[in-house]
């Protein structure tokens, strides 16, 4: 499976075989055409230039950011609960950890949002948990609370202050929330909610125990 995602001037191209977590990476820097996409009629059969960044089927690599020709990647590299990486692909040797491997939480997703802000999910002791880090340094900014269930997608852009989160659990099928995240402490609000005729989730609690043996 390939798939191809255009990043202003660069184009990133990610080459998978089988449904295992691991990819190739290979880029191309659209200002180094010298007669741009038109000169690609021009000789070359329509095909870019691509550069390979990462040219073994060894990890995952997702891409999260780019500022330039660095860019940030969500891997398993070393890490199979997944951490954040970067690397300047002018010095493809480059690598360097933004967010390091969790000892106990796995690394779910990250989502770039409001410029240099990190909205990332790690699922711990089998609870989701929220929080929104710096995506320059990978610093914890703050813990954004949730119930307990199950974070099924994050959505949101680098030029945006909101993100939506789409949640679902024992006592809801599921909401979307709204978080602006330009605010000192960002908080969720509910944007969309399926309902159930006859049944009011807040007249419920769900907690998790932990049982000892």
């Amino acid at each position: 499976m390939t798939s191809v995602v255009p990043l202003w001037q660069y184009v990133i191209l990610s080459v998978s075989e089988t449904s295992d977590p691991v990819n190739k990476l290979y880029y191309c820097d659209l200002s180094a055409l010298a007669h741009g996409l038109e000169g690609l009629k021009q000789g070359t059969h329509g095909v870019l230039p691509f550069v390979k960044l990462v040219d073994r089927f060894e990890a995952h690599y997702g891409l999260i950011a780019n500022d330039g020709t660095e860019f940030t990647f969500l891997t398993n590299k070393d890490a199979p609960r997944y951490k954040l990486s970067r690397v300047d692909v002018d010095e493809p040797g480059s690598w360097a950890d933004v967010l390091p491997e969790d000892e106990k939480a796995v690394l779910e997703s990250a989502c770039a949002v409001h410029g240099d802000k990190l909205l990332v999910n790690y699922l711990s002791d089998v609870k989701y948990v929220l929080q929104m880090r710096s995506l320059v340094t990978g610093e914890l900014l703050h813990d954004i609370p949730i119930d307990i269930g199950t974070v099924n997608g994050i959505s949101g852009r680098r030029v945006d202050s909101e993100v939506f989160v789409e949640f679902a659990s024992f006592l809801t099928p599921g909401i979307i929330y709204r978080c602006d995240v330009s605010t000192e402490v960002p908080e969720m609000n509910v944007y969309r909610e399926i309902s159930v005729p006859g049944f009011d989730r807040n007249e419920f609690e769900a907690k998790q125990v932990t049982l000892l043996t």
